[in-house]
């Protein structure tokens, strides 16, 4: 039995076959930032759905992660964005049409061990999960990271603390796993009276029938008891002689050391994790707002902007290599770009970042800004003002 996912389409402009005679992208040099050329963000002002078509050749296959934040379709029509579908006469539909153009795209830019974190509500949300398994491949979905951003969105019936992140892999058989960090603070127990004080124990092996005897991690060693034991470890031998030296196997109690061997955990110290897919350790909303509103010395010009640390955290998970180029076709207040420039500072990382924006009117008349797209420009150059960072400035432009 099978199903099939559908939607009334509602065409744009842009689809035309004779794009390239109505359509061009030009540098604006006189926007350009000049620094580093190792690191040169691209900034694109416009309709992202021609610029990514525009860009498309020169980008193709070459992303390894995209971030995006795209209208709700909440129906609200004082958001900064084109939040509101509603005005056609299928909203689901016009909204499916407006997302399927700009993910196809995507998904044609991403690497091969890319992927994609989509920000959503609860509007859209089950139709743009059954839209991304039509493009990517439901056997492509990572996960639903969900962000708590504060006091949440209440009715009468509920209160929403969470927002969606949809995350799909271009090939989950070519995606690294997902990877972070947390600082051991829970360890109480200190059985073999360690000086270095409390610890806990984490396994460090594949039991023998699920050890792969061709795997490169597939050794021996030997306790201090001379007890044998040749299995597939998680990390190389080389690691796993050096938590030896340092005592930090534990092979069970003294004399007899007859313990599957585990490795010693200490209060403090910084240890892998499989990532959670709820956030919790971003920002609040209203904290990503007084962030922005400070930035631009102006209050209230976006809304609901999302805080740095969230977007920080979804490109440190992917676990990428730290000169990726990084994408976001809505690019809203410039969060993004602001997310991987301090990725680069902490970690030395020579990262590129692509966003594209929409000149759409600013709704607050009191604003100093005209349109999202300055708003944005803006903050960016705030961000790389002093620094070694480059910024090169496009502008799509329709043909006369």
């Amino acid at each position: 039995m099978t199903y099939n996912f559908s939607w009334t389409d509602f065409s744009e402009k842009a689809d035309t076959q004779d794009f390239n005679s109505i359509y061009s992208i030009n540098e604006q040099t006189e926007l350009n930032i000049f620094g580093d050329t190792v690191v040169c963000h691209t900034f694109i002002e416009g309709d992202n759905y021609p610029a990514l078509k525009l860009i498309k050749n020169q980008y193709k296959e070459k992303i390894s992660i995209i971030y995006i934040d795209p209208p709700y379709n909440t129906g609200k029509k004082t958001f900064t964005y084109n939040d509101n579908f509603s005005e056609k006469q299928d909203k689901h539909s016009s909204w499916l049409s407006f997302m399927f153009r700009r993910l196809t795209l995507a998904k044609e830019l991403l690497k091969d061990d890319g992927c994609i974190f989509i920000a959503i509500g609860q509007d859209e949300l089950y139709n743009l999960k059954l839209l991304c398994d039509k493009i990517f491949g439901e056997e492509n979905f990572i996960n639903d990271f969900m962000w708590l951003h504060g006091k949440g969105k209440k009715d009468n019936w509920s209160r929403t603390m969470q927002q969606s992140n949809l995350c799909y892999a271009k090939n989950k058989k070519k995606l690294k796993p997902f990877l972070d960090f947390e600082y051991t603070s829970w360890a109480k127990t200190n059985s073999d009276n360690d000086s270095r004080g409390p610890w806990f124990s984490g396994s460090i092996s594949f039991d023998e029938k699920r050890s792969n005897p061709k795997h490169p991690n597939y050794y021996k060693i030997v306790s201090p008891s001379g007890i044998e034991w040749q299995r597939q470890w998680l990390i190389p031998q080389e690691e796993m002689q050096k938590l030896i030296s340092q005592n930090k196997i534990y092979w069970g109690k003294a004399p007899k050391y007859n313990n599957v061997p585990r490795q010693k955990i200490f209060n403090g110290e910084k240890t892998e994790i499989i990532p959670k897919n709820i956030i919790d350790c971003a920002q609040t909303t209203r904290e990503a707002q007084n962030h922005v509103d400070t930035l631009l010395n102006e209050q209230g010009s976006f809304d609901n902007p999302k805080p740095v640390d969230l977007i920080k955290h979804l490109i440190k998970i992917t676990n990428m290599q730290n000169d990726s180029i990084i994408m976001d076709f809505f690019a809203g207040s410039g969060t993004t770009l602001e997310a991987v420039h301090q990725l680069n500072r902490e970690d030395n990382g020579t990262r590129n970042c692509v966003v594209i924006q929409k000149p759409e009117p600013i709704e607050n008349k009191a604003s100093k800004f005209k349109t999202i797209a300055e708003l944005c420009y803006t903050r960016i150059s705030q961000i790389l003002c002093n620094t070694t960072d480059s910024l090169k400035y496009y502008k799509v432009q329709e043909k006369d």
